[in-house]
């Protein structure tokens, strides 16, 4: 038998989510069955597979010992610094670099922006991998590799659950500068189409097609001359590669993409999420706007 106390990152989530998270080796339908059997119970009552776990809830499970093999979570390793932009008891503000990883795409010891977030948490003892039961620290969104800029990260499950359904809400708005080929007529416009991904890149249309779905973002000129131009850019949707696709879909991609049209000499393109802009979610946030210091232009 195994017993197991709910904390606070385990509350407020299905019971069948948490046990997949838990046990590696309890399959979905062997944990379908012992719930059913009474094999699986919470507080030595009767349960659902989805009931709501709280905080103080006893988990019991009347299983062979093959099933209830623990999920190990390795120590997180020091593999770089984190720049940390704003920080409280709930969430991280980070600007990540350009070149690092939001999260690991292959097996073993990579580094990434998570890892990094969760090293500095341990370092700091705000959390032990050892304590938890299903929980990391854990990104509320990504930054492709070469994107530098801001990104969101939740110290806890409840913070987490905010922030996800907050951009979700479109409450929370992020904005970029990038540097794009060519000159514009207009100070000030929009550009909406229709975005898939195929692979690794994003296919555009100017209209709806089986399979995509539409993008929208609002862009102002700051400098334009013949060299290229520098804009900023509100996103409205978060499709994959969204900037990228859309400029080089109107004949401005950025300098330097070459994965999107570009065709001057190599060199690495610019794209910056500079500014985030959190309203009207459940936590205490003595700011709503951050940005990161020493902008190259006024914000």
């Amino acid at each position: 038998m195994k017993e197991i106390q709910i904390g606070a990152n385990d509350a407020g989530q299905r019971l069948d989510k948490f046990l997949q998270k838990h046990f590696t080796n309890l399959s979905k339908s062997m944990m379908y069955k012992a719930i059913r059997n009474k094999k699986i119970k919470i507080n030595r009552k009767r349960c659902q597979f989805d009931q709501q776990l709280k905080e103080g809830d006893i988990v019991l499970l009347f299983l062979p010992p093959e099933f209830l093999e623990e999920k190990v979570t390795e120590i997180p390793l020091y593999t770089g610094n984190l720049d940390v932009i704003y920080e409280d008891s709930d969430i991280l503000i980070v600007n990540k670099e350009a070149g690092l990883l939001s999260q690991s795409n292959q097996a073993g010891q990579q580094d990434t922006l998570v890892g990094r977030v969760q090293y500095y948490l341990y370092a700091k003892k705000e959390y032990d991998p050892e304590q938890e039961n299903s929980f990391t620290p854990a990104l509320c969104h990504r930054l492709d590799k070469n994107t530098q800029g801001l990104v969101i990260a939740a110290k806890n499950a409840r913070a987490l659950r905010i922030m996800n359904q907050a951009i979700k809400e479109h409450k929370i708005q992020k904005y970029y500068y990038a540097v794009v080929e060519g000159t514009f007529s207009q100070k000030d416009f929009s550009i909406t189409c229709f975005i898939k991904k195929e692979q690794t890149k994003a296919l555009v249309s100017r209209s709806y097609k089986e399979g995509y779905k539409e993008a929208s973002m609002d862009v102002h000129v700051m400098d334009s001359n013949p060299d290229g131009s520098l804009i900023k850019v509100l996103l409205k949707t978060g499709r994959f590669h969204q900037i990228r696709a859309s400029m080089a879909f109107i004949g401005h991609p950025l300098t330097g993409d070459h994965k999107y049209g570009y065709q001057g000499p190599k060199k690495n393109y610019i794209l910056c999420a500079y500014r985030i802009s959190i309203q009207n979610v459940e936590l205490d946030l003595p700011q709503k706007d951050f940005l990161i210091p020493n902008l190259p232009f006024k914000a």
